[in-house]
């Protein structure tokens, strides 16, 4: 394999982690933030 593919699939790599985990966190924020809504609300 040769080092400019190793180079962009390990970019690819980073960048879909980075994406999933951003998206992770901001559903979590969004729930954290429903959910205190919720009990300020009730």
């Amino acid at each position: 394999m040769p080092l400019s593919q190793i180079g962009s699939y390990s970019h690819t790599y980073i960048e879909v982690t980075y994406r999933c985990q951003r998206i992770k966190r901001s559903l979590t924020y969004t729930h954290i933030s429903e959910s205190y809504v919720m009990t300020y609300v009730s």
